[in-house]
């Protein structure tokens, strides 16, 4: 993302009109932007800055159209002097002298892949190129309706950032963030938001991955729900669902983790062959979320289940779902 060039626009000096880039973020250059009130015969320009001096000549320039000189930037030096002589077409002349003063602005960009949520501190945690001094956000509730605006001091990077949010917490669908290092922004949205779809769980024969046709109507319900979802959020945010496969303690670990994940991908595969068109993704957790907790070879059958959960991103730290690499139907 790049920073914003911001043009310092000075007062009209004699009739040739000038402009100057005052803040040189990233890898801006200085440089002066010229435009003439009238035909220019010979134009003269000689700026020095530091140590170095540039010089130009340019001849039959045009009435009104912008001549842009940049040179070689230099931070030690903070300001530059200019010399120029124009002599128009008419047989009139003019010389200035102008003192230009910069500031070098850090470069300021958001890694939003290292991005993670903490739903129970409410912080969103982004990586930075640049020191934040302050963060803006909005917050935004179903039906894009702003639930608060903040700005808030912070003092950290480059490296993670972590910005707190606005709105109530239960309510917020998606976060407006800018962010500040001096002069310099960077702008962009986040989703923090996450549901647990309710639902009945499929029960599947033993040792099977097959969706039994009694037990279809389950799903048919979920759909519904997923729809009414997709209806009310969708236009805010990319609706995303991640389908997490359980099982309960009989038989060896790594085959139930096989197992799960070969019926939550039935599930999936299910929801799209009946009319859910928003991305899928599913996983196989096996034995690792327990909602009984049992010892080993244990047949519980609330431990059979399967997850539904939506949100924009993978489920966030807070959720109870660890990280894992989700796959796509």
């Amino acid at each position: 993302m790049h920073a914003l060039l911001l043009m310092a626009s000075l007062a009209q000096a004699a009739e040739m009109q000038f402009e100057y880039p005052s803040n040189l973020e990233g890898n801006a250059q200085p440089g002066l932007f010229l435009t003439p009130p009238r035909a220019v015969e010979l134009l003269d320009l000689s700026c020095t800055q530091g140590e170095q001096v540039f010089h130009w000549e340019k001849a039959n320039l045009p009435k009104g159209v912008v001549q842009k000189f940049h040179w070689a930037r230099d931070p030690s030096s903070p300001s530059a002097e200019c010399l120029i002589q124009a002599r128009y077409a008419d047989d009139t002349a003019e010389g200035l002298v102008l003192n230009l003063d910069f500031t070098y602005g850090a470069a300021l960009s958001v890694d939003l892949d290292r991005a993670s949520v903490d739903l129970a501190a409410h912080t969103l945690t982004v990586r930075t190129t640049a020191a934040v001094d302050r963060a803006e956000i909005a917050a935004f509730g179903a039906g894009r309706a702003l639930l608060e605006e903040r700005s808030v001091e912070l003092s950290a990077g480059p490296g993670d950032v972590t910005v707190p949010w606005a709105g109530d917490p239960s309510e917020v669908v998606l976060l407006e963030i800018k962010l500040w290092a001096g002069s310099s922004w960077a702008g962009f949205t986040f989703s923090p938001w996450f549901l647990d779809i309710p639902h009945a769980d499929v029960h599947f024969e033993t040792d099977s991955d097959v969706v039994p046709a009694d037990e279809a109507y389950k799903l048919e319900r979920t759909l519904k729900e997923l729809h009414d979802v997709v209806a009310k959020y969708g236009d805010l945010v990319p609706v995303k669902l991640y389908i997490a496969g359980c099982t309960d303690t009989v038989g060896d670990a790594a085959h139930n983790d096989d197992l799960s994940r070969r019926r939550a991908r039935s599930i999936a595969s299910w929801l799209r062959s009946h009319g859910y068109d928003q991305p899928i993704f599913y996983h196989g957790f096996g034995e690792r979320l327990l909602a009984v907790p049992t010892g080993d070879g244990v047949d519980e059958l609330a431990n059979r289940r399967a997850l539904y959960l939506v949100s924009s991103n993978p489920p966030p730290a807070g959720s109870g779902i660890p990280s894992v690499g989700w796959t796509a139907l």
